[in-house]
């Protein structure tokens, strides 16, 4: 393998590509069709993660075809994106906020990602039923059920509402998980986006980490059919949670009947009750 860029060297190379990706999203992304779109931004992921360094470690299966899929992930860091949309083409779901960022904001735009409002519940309603009516195109469709990053130590309860999309339409659910290592092979936390960090300060980190790995373990797809949005979100959290082999204080319990019979002894904190709204909003809308 061909020794790291050293950061400075790094720096220029990943500047180089937000340009690439600023220019794109402003003079291609509007005059492509969405197909052409998605192979674009998987094609400048696969730059962008090399430029930044990292390497890519993949496990696992990507299904192929045109199968819709609602693909679920453990979110550590904004480079879990790079590294998940590298390996798939696929829409994704983003906190409201990237919208507004300076040059990062513009390219989420153009490259169609879906924004939600974390602090509105009924703007989840929205963000489901726009889920659902790209899986009823055929569209992949990433979301990261944990609402939040972590450090990439623990793993978070997963809030089923998007869950509903998969459900609505009977696509498969893909659950996916993301871990980061350094040059020893040991966890790193070098990209993990969490508190009050700024992405400059952790896009530094990275670029200064001298060999960091990106680990995507691809799951087996969860069938829908007949299963509630609580029983996808658990059946997708225990396979993310095996994956990772996080240690049992790490993992957070689901709640629900699935999740009792999965975790004896102890239910996981209360879920809000499912409302009708997340269940027939893609439809009243359609």
């Amino acid at each position: 393998m061909r020794a790291p860029l050293p950061t400075a060297r790094r720096i220029v190379a990943v500047t180089a590509q937000l340009l690439v990706q600023w220019l794109a999203a402003h003079l291609l992304a509007p005059n492509v069709s969405s197909e052409t779109r998605r192979r674009l931004a998987q094609g400048l992921a696969v730059r962008t993660v090399r430029a930044c360094g990292v390497r890519i470690s993949s496990r696992g299966t990507v299904p192929g075809g045109g199968e819709p899929l609602l693909v679920v992930a453990n979110h550590v860091s904004w480079l879990d994106v790079y590294a998940i949309n590298a390996a798939l083409a696929a829409r994704f779901v983003a906190k409201a906020e990237t919208a507004r960022w300076p040059v990062a904001g513009r390219i989420t735009r153009a490259f169609d990602a879906i924004f939600l409002r974390r602090d509105h519940f009924r703007d989840a309603a929205r963000v489901v039923t726009a889920v659902a009516r790209a899986l009823a195109r055929g569209e992949r469709v990433v979301v990261f059920p944990e609402g939040t990053t972590t450090d990439g130590t623990r793993l978070r309860r997963f809030y089923a509402a998007m869950f509903e999309a998969a459900s609505a339409t009977g696509s498969r659910v893909l659950p996916v998980a993301v871990r980061y290592r350094d040059a020893s092979g040991r966890p790193s936390r070098s990209a993990a986006f969490i508190d009050d960090d700024t992405f400059g300060g952790s896009l530094l980190r990275v670029l200064r980490e001298p060999a960091l790995t990106a680990e995507v373990r691809w799951g087996t797809p969860i069938e829908t059919a007949g299963r509630s949005r609580r029983e996808l979100a658990a059946l997708a959290h225990t396979a993310i949670a095996g994956a990772l082999d996080l240690p049992s204080w790490a993992v957070e319990r689901q709640s629900g009947p699935l999740s009792r019979a999965r975790y004896p002894g102890r239910a996981g904190p209360a879920a809000p009750a499912r409302s009708r709204r997340f269940q027939l909003a893609w439809r009243v809308g359609a």
